[in-house]
């Protein structure tokens, strides 16, 4: 069995309105069954339920590789700047 744990994680609200939808960004780590770990970055996205519990829609990892962090810091505002001039 594997587990997961979060070690560190910021969460910022979006949408129309207030505490509708957030946007993510975590370190976590996976922990086998044989001890190993493994640590990762996660952008996730979702919404509250009527409980306001955070319900996760759609996750996208990244290895904690410098390379393709970097990677992802350099073409991300690249892209939004091509969708927003469109």
């Amino acid at each position: 069995m594997v587990q997961f744990e979060t070690i560190e994680r910021e969460r910022k609200d979006y949408g129309n309105f207030p505490g509708e939808k957030f946007i993510e960004v975590s370190r976590n780590k996976v922990i086998k069954d044989n001890g190993d770990e493994n640590t990762f970055l996660q952008v996730a996205t979702g919404y509250y339920n009527n409980d306001e519990e955070p319900q996760y829609k759609k996750r996208f990892t990244v290895p904690t590789d410098e390379k393709a962090v970097d990677h992802v810091v350099e073409e991300l505002p690249k892209m939004f700047e091509k969708e927003v001039s469109e």
